[in-house]
């Protein structure tokens, strides 16, 4: 068989218009100057949490900092402000699994890493008063599938050895029965479930208060300026960041490009899979109300499934919009490698608004279809090993990449920037304690 080709290019013009981008923000199309400076100290590449959060704390680093930063569309316009609305870990999951590829210590790191990002993105939130929409909630995982039930568990008793033997305090996950999954969710074929403490937000009022916060502070945002190459004209020189609108002379580069990183280093074309995500709003079928899950943010499994959904309080509705999403399995293709996001799939269409809600509930405690409100896709960046990029590219001084989070950024990016941060400021040792081998750079295949 033939090898499916990677897509390489950047951002579709006419995405999906997206639940959380309605209505815009006031920053969609900002510029800070009407041309570009003609060189920066910082370009950083993409305005999703990833970008935002590195141009955040590298200002909180260094206030004298000069940032420029570069977006192929309007601001938060990419997976960022396409994504579900969660933040909540989940890597406990695969804490089996990853103990086995990467090692213990790494599987520990990389559960560390996870819940302080989503402790630390609800703190910041709450201290600098940033209006998202941010609730604290219990995230539950839920299965219909006994054997993968089993693995659940297998994989907590092993986390809590490996945590307990390194002295490292995690969170305690509720383990629910069959029984207690069934009555206290009124999930009819739920055979276990698993609930942890979580955040529910609107991610893109946060990216955007991130950015606003930056350009308070002297970032210059340049929207709608899609990145076309990074290149050094001769060693020892500055990079120079091509645009559709001109070049920028740059120190440093760093790409928080995610699926669209090989554009601009073609050396993870075949390491970074772009795949399409796809979610919808509904409203809530004739029976649900007062359905105990509703009151959560779940992901729902058959044993293959990733489904979750998060039921809106106070959405611009007003209705208590359900946000369902998953659903890639029943795509030929798996939605991947695609890197376009202004369609909609229509097999996944039908499986998420009309074959999701009474699979899991039953069709009698979800009653008649509620409305459609909106669908909508993004794209995310897989990699081959499920994990993220950071770091600087070998061999090629002042180029750096942050990118790669495999569906799972809203848990991932906010430590990624902090860990970014701290390597381009020479505290390498430091963030050496809490960067998992199998987050670097260094891994990946033609490389180097």
């Amino acid at each position: 068989m033939t090898a499916t080709k990677i897509p390489v290019g950047l951002p579709v013009h006419n995405p999906t218009k997206s639940y959380w981008q309605t209505p815009t923000h006031p920053l969609k199309d900002h510029r800070t100057t009407p041309k570009l400076p003609s060189s920066s100290q910082y370009v950083i590449v993409g305005s999703g949490v990833t970008g935002a959060s590195i141009a955040h704390k590298l200002l909180l680093s260094d206030p004298t900092a000069q940032i420029t930063l570069l977006e192929a569309r309007t601001a938060a316009s990419g997976a960022s402000g396409r994504n579900g609305g969660h933040c909540r870990g989940g890597r406990y999951l695969e804490f089996k699994n990853y103990a086995e590829r990467f090692g213990k210590d790494d599987a520990l790191k990389m559960d560390q890493w996870e819940e302080d990002n989503v402790k630390n993105v609800g703190a910041f939130i709450k201290e600098h008063g940033i209006e998202c929409d941010l609730r604290d909630v219990e995230s539950v995982d839920v299965t219909t599938d006994e054997g993968q039930f089993q693995e659940i568990l297998d994989a907590l008793k092993l986390r809590k050895e490996v945590a307990g033997k390194a002295g490292v305090a995690l969170w305690e996950h509720k383990i629910w029965s069959q029984e207690e999954a069934r009555k206290g969710l009124l999930i009819p074929q739920a055979v276990g479930a698993v609930s942890f403490p979580a955040y529910v937000l609107n991610p893109y009022k946060f990216v955007c208060a991130l950015l606003e916060m930056s350009l308070e502070k002297g970032m210059n945002l340049q929207t709608n300026t899609a990145v076309v190459e990074v290149a050094k004209q001769h060693p020892g020189k500055k990079w120079v960041v091509s645009t559709e609108r001109g070049d920028i002379e740059a120190d440093r580069v760093i790409l928080a490009t995610n699926a669209y990183t090989s554009a601009l280093y073609p050396p993870v074309v075949d390491f970074i899979i772009p795949t399409r995500g796809q979610i919808a709003a509904i409203r809530p079928g004739s029976n649900i109300a007062g359905n105990p899950a509703l009151k959560r943010t779940c992901e729902m499994s058959d044993g293959t499934s990733g489904d979750y959904f998060q039921s809106r309080q106070e959405p611009f509705s007003g209705a208590g919009d359900l946000i369902i999403g998953g659903g890639r399995r029943v795509s030929p293709t798996g939605e991947q490698p695609i890197l376009d996001d202004s369609k909609i799939q229509p097999a996944i269409s039908s499986y998420l608004t009309r074959t999701v809600p009474p699979k899991y509930f039953g069709r009698e405690n979800w009653g008649e279809d509620g409305e459609v409100v909106m669908e909508w896709t993004g794209i995310m960046g897989y990699t081959k090993d499920e994990q993220p990029i950071i770091g600087q590219a070998p061999g090629q001084d002042g180029l750096w990449i942050c990118a790669g989070f495999h569906g799972h950024g809203m848990a991932l990016t906010f430590q990624a920037a902090e860990a970014l941060v701290g390597l381009l400021a020479g505290r390498g040792a430091e963030v050496g304690k809490w960067l998992p081998d199998c987050f670097k750079i260094a891994r990946v295949p033609k490389i180097g």
